[in-house]
């Protein structure tokens, strides 16, 4: 003869709320770990991409002073009259000519022009003359806006 069981209830286990809120918990806090590291490695290379673009405008502009010394010295050294190089100045890209470091054109976007209000990063630069030195100093705020970033250059300039 054939019987039926019956399944009892006490032998039927499922999950407890408890184990459910550690699995939850456990879950949790590997999803919560994977997010803090990716971010973290995401403003690392945000900040590493601003630097290498900082550095390429501040190689244009030491550039920009080596064609200004090798074809017209005086736009860069000359103290006095309508030639004389602002101190501190940055190289205005329209025009090829020193401008003072406070001039609009001194605040550049990636591409090196003049960045518009708002456009994030916002490069500074500036660059003092002492003899044939040069110090270039750029300046803009990192990917997280707290703190800013600065990139210097020495250049001089040998005569003849």
């Amino acid at each position: 003869m054939f019987v039926k069981r019956i399944p009892n209830r006490q032998q039927e286990r499922g999950d407890t709320i408890v184990e459910v809120l550690i699995a939850v918990a456990v879950v949790s806090l590997i999803l919560g770990g994977a997010y803090v590291t990716t971010n973290r490695n995401l403003l690392a290379v945000r900040s590493a991409q601003e630097r290498v673009n900082a550095l390429k405008l501040a190689e244009s502009q030491i550039e920009q002073i080596k064609g200004l010394a090798a074809t017209d010295p005086d736009k860069l050294f000359a103290t006095a009259g309508p030639n004389a190089a602002p101190n501190p100045f940055c190289i205005a890209k329209a025009t090829g000519l020193p401008v003072a470091a406070d001039n609009p054109a001194c605040s550049v976007d990636l591409a090196g022009d003049p960045a518009p209000s708002g456009v994030e990063p916002r490069f500074n630069i500036s660059i003092t003359r002492t003899g044939n030195d040069f110090l270039l100093t750029e300046r803009w705020a990192d990917v997280s806006g707290r703190v800013t970033d600065e990139l210097q250059l020495r250049y001089r300039v040998y005569g003849d």
